[in-house]
């Protein structure tokens, strides 16, 4: 990570690639000043401490959960103006971090259940393709459409404290500052490359915003210039969020995939790693609880998502699910040579360094090779 820039942690493929588990690691070590997010609500980041402690953040970034498990680490943690979250849920969150010190952009959006019910109609909502139905979407296009009445962060009396509405228009300037002052940022983007309303692979079975790191930066308001690392985040077995099925009926597709690889089951994922059986039963979404789908690994989808993200160091998780012998691992001796050999593969393709290596769900499961 370099110090006095800005550091991006994106997700190469159709996201629940373990962002949280990869921020959470990098802020832990190298315990950068600034956290800053856009996430919405239709994406959950996990962070789990080594003795169990689980935190998952729909608001936050997930390193902000640093600030009560490391007591004397006390980042300033920033709420971009494109994230969208629910009231009940930032407040929880805010809460469970130790009431950190943070801002919240004032023209952040906030979910509200006509967000989210709008969503859920099967004719005008967006079943059809399978997504998470949390308003997300509808939230931000009356954001963007200016609707009388619409409400933002600013107009919540319970987030008052934390949308200072002087410091609006200079957030982007607050973060200069701190990297001018000789203070480094750690940006947690959210969901993941191939689900891009753009740059995406499957339109319309995408989310309803730009998710490449570049938009983050845009987000945030950052010059290029200031610009750090920009870890891709990548699992061996790439998945994307599981069909809607209704008494027997699909009734949303969550989308095709890259021409050079196909959808799997997830005992072919356990029985190439020689993983227990728990691993056949496959991962469930951590926002909808539906059953990933998992599909072999794509050259394509992994180029495509170096080039446009710009990516300077790529962060291999679910090593495990390659061979399980190294599940909770910590050092890169402990590798067997099918992990390496996939990790020299990835490196091959991307034409960037393999920097960290995930070999289990908590922060003492990531091994660092040169981050």
């Amino acid at each position: 990570m370099l110090s006095k820039k800005f550091n991006i942690v994106t997700d190469g493929q159709w996201g629940s690639c373990g962002k949280g588990l990869i921020t959470t690691a990098l802020a832990d070590k190298y315990r950068p000043e600034v956290l800053t997010t856009t996430n919405m609500a239709n994406a959950g980041h996990t962070a789990v401490h080594e003795n169990g402690d689980k935190f998952i953040a729909k608001a936050l970034p997930s390193a902000t959960i640093l600030n009560k498990w490391i007591p004397e680490y006390n980042p300033l943690v920033i709420v971009g103006p494109t994230a969208a979250f629910t009231i009940d849920q930032m407040l929880k969150e805010i809460q469970e971090c130790g009431r950190p010190k943070l801002i919240i952009h004032s023209r952040a959006g906030v979910i509200t259940e006509e967000h989210r019910n709008a969503e859920t109609d099967l004719k005008s909502g967006t079943k059809h393709v399978a997504s998470t139905m949390q308003g997300c979407g509808v939230c931000l296009a009356d954001k963007i459409m200016r609707k009388p009445g619409v409400k933002l962060a600013r107009d919540y009396k319970e987030l008052l404290t934390f949308t200072k509405t002087d410091l609006d228009i200079s957030i982007p300037e607050l973060i200069n500052d701190n990297m001018l002052q000789g203070n480094t940022v750690l940006h947690e983007g959210a969901q993941g490359f191939s689900l891009d309303v753009n740059h995406g692979s499957h339109y319309p079975h995408c989310t309803s915003r730009s998710t490449t790191a570049t938009q983050n930066i845009a987000d945030m308001g950052v010059p290029f210039n200031k610009v750090g690392d920009i870890y891709l985040v990548i699992r061996p077995y790439p998945i994307r969020v599981g069909n809607v099925v209704e008494d027997g009926e699909t009734v949303g597709y969550s989308g095709d995939c890259y021409g050079d690889h196909h959808e799997i089951a997830w005992k072919d994922v356990a029985e190439e790693a020689n993983a227990p059986p728990e691993v056949m039963a496959g991962e469930l979404t951590t926002v909808t609880k539906r059953l990933r789908r998992v599909f072999t690994f794509s050259k394509t989808q992994l180029e495509k998502a170096v080039l446009i993200n710009g990516a300077t160091k790529i962060a291999l998780n679910f090593a495990n699910y390659i061979d399980w012998e190294c599940y909770g691992k910590n050092s890169v001796d402990e590798l067997s040579t099918k992990v390496t050999d996939f990790i020299k593969k990835i490196e091959d393709i991307a034409g960037i360094p393999v920097t960290l290596v995930g070999t289990g769900p908590q922060n003492n499961h990531v091994i660092t090779i040169d981050c």
